[in-house]
């Protein structure tokens, strides 16, 4: 009973937290920069983990809004994108299908989501140019290379096409690891992959006390180092495998 109780407030709050999210992208953020923008996602993002009763452990810290160029995870779970920019807001390149999502389609674009047509080579050097351009501009880019999520026990190998603006403009790479943790042991929990839907993930972790999502960022990574981008994803997956 009580599991259901917990689940209906958690639940009020993520509405409140949703309807908030359409005030701020809709009338604030086009009338603010990207720094203070910035600053709201990050904060928007530490709500919703709060919302949902998850509790943010982060190691090796960066100080906020120091990092740009470009980052890089494990992916096991939505909540993975929210987690990040509780940290430091991170402006994520997601397949062109989320734009055309009702309702939240409009929140991540008006967030300042970059998009990547899959399988249209034609819009490969249109999106390089939309990443380096984020960078120069300040900004932390961030992709997950695996291609998909895991039940976050493993790592898939990562997938380098991403990797190339960073090793055609030189940009630091920041490898971050995510894990999840119930009562302090890791937990499948939070996982968002196979036949599970969006549905059943979200209100299964309504219900779910004690939960822990851990971010680790490991030691940046010189894109200039590498010639090859399939050389930097391996050297990213090797940092996270380390960590993970």
């Amino acid at each position: 009973m009580f599991s259901y109780l917990l689940a209906a407030v958690r639940f009020l709050g993520f509405l409140v937290w949703l309807f908030s999210g359409f005030f701020l992208t809709g009338l604030v953020f086009p009338l603010v920069g990207w720094p203070r923008k910035r600053r709201i996602i990050r904060l928007w993002s530490r709500l919703l983990l709060s919302v949902l009763g998850v509790r943010l452990v982060v190691k090796a810290a960066p100080s906020a809004e120091s990092l740009h160029g470009v980052m890089v995870s494990n992916h096991s779970s939505w909540v993975d994108i929210f987690a990040a920019n509780a940290v430091q807001a991170v402006r994520f390149i997601s397949k062109s299908e989320i734009r055309d999502w009702p309702v939240l389609g409009v929140l991540v674009t008006l967030a300042g989501t970059l998009y990547v047509e899959r399988g249209n080579r034609s819009r490969i050097s249109q999106t390089n140019s939309e990443i380096r351009d984020a960078v120069e501009a300040g900004d932390l880019v961030g992709f997950y290379p695996e291609g998909t999520t895991t039940d976050g026990t493993y790592l898939l190998q990562f997938k380098s096409n991403l990797f190339q603006p960073a090793v055609d403009y030189g940009m630091m790479v920041y490898p971050v690891a995510v894990m999840y943790r119930q009562d302090g042991l890791p937990t499948k929990l939070a996982s968002y992959a196979g036949d599970t839907t969006f549905g059943q993930s979200f209100f299964s972790l309504l219900r779910v006390r004690g939960l822990e999502v851990h971010i680790e960022y490991g030691a940046p990574i010189d894109a200039r180092q590498f010639e090859h981008r399939a050389q930097l994803a391996q050297a990213a997956q090797a940092a996270i495998e380390q960590m993970t």
